[in-house]
């Protein structure tokens, strides 16, 4: 889809022609609307308990389906970051035992979807009410400008709710010891 905007906007009937600015300046956005809607199409199955249509990341197919954040960190950790196979492991281990981990990462996956989602909306409407040079800025920063945001929330966000996560697990191991 990219590839489709960036080539019908470089190419041109007559070579004398300007390149076709505003299908130029789409491309970011457009990769705002898949991912947004992936997170959110994933988490709305999931919210059905409906079974994993394939394979996505570790979960197999016909299972019961995590949140759409859940797989980006999975493989972005285990294989960007070389966490590997331990690294799954252990972040299922953790999505199973832990309550508040799952509603985070509810959280997020809605979080990002919906900010995804107007992002690439907001994008869209500037690209086509703008001034062409306008439009090309716009198309092309104000993605990264909405992730800039996005990104310092999320770690605020993930910091505060492990905090929480830990204080409830040593609050249970206190009374599990005291019991």
């Amino acid at each position: 889809m990219v590839a489709n905007e960036t080539i019908s906007g470089s190419v041109q009937h007559n070579p004398r022609d300007e390149p076709y600015i505003r299908i130029l300046s789409l491309p970011l956005a457009t990769m705002l609307y898949v991912f947004g809607t992936e997170l959110l199409v994933i988490d709305i199955l999931r919210y059905f308990h409906y079974p994993a249509p394939i394979r996505i990341s570790s979960v197999p197919k016909g299972a019961q389906l995590r949140p759409g954040i859940y797989s980006l960190v999975e493989d972005i950790c285990a294989v960007d970051g070389a966490g590997g196979t331990a690294f799954r492991e252990a972040l299922d281990r953790r999505y199973e035992a832990s309550h508040v981990f799952r509603a985070m990462l509810r959280r997020l996956g809605v979080f990002w979807s919906v900010g995804a989602q107007a992002a690439a909306i907001l994008t869209t409407i500037l690209i086509f009410v703008l001034s062409k040079d306008s439009a090309y800025v716009v198309g092309w920063t104000l993605p990264f400008a909405w992730a800039a945001v996005w990104t310092p929330l999320t770690v605020w966000y993930v910091k505060r709710e492990l905090r929480m996560e830990e204080k409830l697990w040593m609050e249970d191991a206190a009374r599990k010891q005291a019991g």
